[in-house]
């Protein structure tokens, strides 16, 4: 069973993970993480529909 989490971020949250894509001075996984999170925020899921 697929556990499903409701991502849902003040204005000031937003901010600060697009600072961090902006900055481009973090490594690697963390802006991956942030991106996962900035896509979840937005509605978007991982699962694949067949």
């Amino acid at each position: 069973m697929a556990r499903e989490y409701v991502v849902d971020l003040s204005e000031e949250e937003l901010l600060q993970l697009q600072v961090v894509l902006e900055k481009g001075k973090h490594k690697a996984r963390s802006i991956t993480r942030v991106n996962i999170i900035l896509i979840a925020s937005e509605g978007e899921t991982d699962t694949v529909l067949p």
